[in-house]
């Protein structure tokens, strides 16, 4: 009897604390974890991101990427999103006009930004190379194009994710590095169906992520996240090429229940430093702004459902 009593015990214990939610969940909102959909399995996403704040005035970008994602195999995942966005801005940059962030070089700056438009698609492919529920620690690689009336992309990205307290506290750094391409014209050729040139500015990306996740109860986690931002000129990354590096740090809360889960990330910007003249005339209080970043980089809501 006694027995039998500890083992429901150990049971009752193991399935308290155990995950509800689909293995694909996003415990962070910008750190990416090892995990995928199981084989055969669909789960849609909605992402809200807003980046908020910029020197002067005020910014609000508001970027949206509806997300399907499919798994091909238990560690094989594939996924499709379509992205668009919403700039509102006025007086918002370190000379007080409006301008910067995915605002049109063609907007008059005196006056306010207020537009909305389609970013693109992207599709990404996920294979996990190791569980961390079956190895000491997970690995785990991505790859994602990207295509836009505005730019283009390719982003190559590894996972390493490693699980303590059975499972509950969860670890998981990022390197990640992006190859981009801006679109030769304006946006009044765009909207005027004009045939968009690819002859345009290049830039590479490179990211170091780092976050931490708790479950405190059955369904709720909360954590940290680290990202550190770096860009450089043309495809290189070179040191004589770096723009500038940029620091983040902010707390995430997430919900998983049985067929869906809801993450709700803040990402504020710590300081940056620019490398050029140009991006070093867009630091104002120590952050950088102008066409890279906002003050909260960004406060992101993902929202997902598991089929």
């Amino acid at each position: 009897m006694k027995r039998r009593l500890g083992a429901a015990v150990v049971a009752a214990t193991v399935l308290a604390w155990s995950p509800q939610a689909s293995a694909s969940e996003a415990m962070f909102g910008y750190v990416y974890t090892t995990d995928t959909a199981p084989k055969g399995k669909t789960e849609v996403e909605q992402w809200v991101t807003d980046r908020e704040g910029q020197a002067h005035g005020y910014y609000h970008g508001i970027y949206t990427r509806s997300e399907i994602e499919h798994g091909l195999t238990d560690d094989l995942q594939l996924s499709v999103y379509v992205n668009a966005a919403y700039i509102a801005a006025h007086n918002n940059s370190v000379d007080h006009l409006t301008e910067g962030l995915d605002i049109s070089p063609d907007h008059n700056p005196y006056k306010r930004q207020a537009s909305a438009h389609f970013d693109g698609v992207s599709a990404e492919l996920l294979w996990r190379v190791m569980s961390p529920y079956t190895k000491p620690v997970g690995l785990a690689f991505y790859i994602e194009p990207s295509i836009g009336p505005r730019e283009s992309g390719l982003e190559l990205r590894a996972i390493v994710q490693k699980n303590f307290l059975d499972d509950r506290l969860i670890v998981a750094a990022n390197g990640w590095i992006e190859f981009d391409k801006e679109r030769g014209t304006n946006l009044g050729a765009i909207a005027s169906s004009a045939p968009p040139s690819f002859a345009g500015t290049k830039a590479t990306y490179l990211e170091e992520d780092v976050g931490v996740s708790y479950r405190f109860r059955r369904n709720f986690a909360v954590g940290l996240e680290f990202r550190n931002h770096n860009e450089f000129a043309n495809w290189s990354i070179a040191g004589s090429d770096q723009q500038h590096t940029a620091f983040f740090l902010g707390p995430n809360i997430h919900y998983g229940g049985e067929h869906w889960f809801a993450t709700l990330a803040v990402l504020r910007q710590l300081g940056a430093t620019g490398f050029t003249d140009d991006q070093r005339a867009q630091i104002y209080h120590g952050r950088l702004y102008g066409n890279e970043h906002t003050t909260w980089d960004g406060i992101r809501l993902i929202v997902g459902r598991s089929f």
